[in-house]
């Protein structure tokens, strides 16, 4: 692979971004955050390993994942230098901005609720997508007449392939060779369940009849998280569900989604979200584009 290299693209409308990264090295994502847009990675390049929600995905070249709406997730390396990929986040503004039907809007949508959200698609409709994906990273270097239109409708071609060729290329359990190890996977799923409780990294080994230091190792080896940072994620995850949708107070709020500590909970969720709780419930939990 040749020297790193880097290309954004955020629409005028803020409702579509992409990333189009080639790395050289080895290469985990270092922030911790779940965002209120669909995400779309496409690798080009090398292997990676995708955690999301309590599972870690084997990613190749020439696979899609696909990341739902404030679902937890993080890339890590899978042992392999290098590697090249796009990320598509695109909002649901994006879907009635282009006039799509409400029919085929969800059936766009759908591939991000799979419960193995990855699609490899065989040849030549993986050529395709390709060819799709080099001609919007070609846009997004040297912009042209009409790019920005171009790029909002390649963003939907791109669903939309994976809509129409699901059945060639959807990956299902059995074949996409989780990465997580088992007693990893049982611990997530446990703070997924009990996160509003107060909990601590000896209390959750003790539960499980491991160390503590044994756990907080496999456990960020293993998701890319620290115990802490997806715990956070989680009772951040459950706040912001809770500024939408009730009319509880802040401070409330906060307890009820496992914080013990207000103030903690303000930087948290600050760091996180890119702004207070506060901010977040004025605009009605629509994040603003980054």
């Amino acid at each position: 692979m040749s020297q790193p290299f880097r290309a954004d693209y955020h629409d005028s409308t803020g409702y579509l971004d992409i990333e189009y990264d080639r790395r050289v090295g080895y290469y985990s994502m270092t922030a911790d955050h779940l965002h209120d847009h669909y995400e779309l990675y496409y690798l080009l390049k090398g292997e990676r390993i995708y955690f999301i929600k309590d599972r870690s995905y084997h990613v190749r070249a020439g696979d899609f994942v696909f990341v739902d709406r404030n679902a937890v997730h993080k890339t890590l390396e899978s042992g392999r230098p290098d590697h090249e990929r796009i990320v598509l986040y695109l909002k649901q503004e994006l879907f009635e901005e282009m006039s799509i039907a409400p029919a085929l809007m969800e059936g766009l949508k759908e591939p991000f609720e799979w419960e193995v959200p990855m699609l490899r698609l065989p040849s030549p409709i993986s050529e395709t997508a390709e060819r799709i994906i080099h001609e919007m990273i070609d846009e997004m270097i040297q912009p042209k007449v009409g790019s920005s239109l171009l790029l909002r409708h390649r963003s939907i071609e791109l669903l939309l392939i994976a809509y129409r060729n699901q059945e060639q290329g959807r990956v299902y359990p059995v074949e996409s060779e989780p990465a997580l190890h088992p007693k990893t996977q049982a611990v997530v799923r446990y703070l997924n369940d009990n996160y509003r409780n107060p909990l601590t990294l000896p209390e959750v080994a003790a539960e499980f009849r491991i160390s503590p230091h044994y756990l907080s190792r496999l456990f960020k080896q293993t998701t890319g998280f620290t115990f802490i940072d997806y715990l956070n994620l989680l009772r951040v995850k459950e706040a912001q569900r809770l500024l939408r949708e009730s009319e509880d107070s802040i401070t409330e709020i906060a307890w009820r989604a496992g914080f013990s500590n207000f103030s903690h909970f303000g930087k948290v969720f600050k760091r996180t979200v890119q702004m207070s709780p506060r901010t977040y419930r004025q605009g009605d939990g629509k994040l603003r584009p980054s």
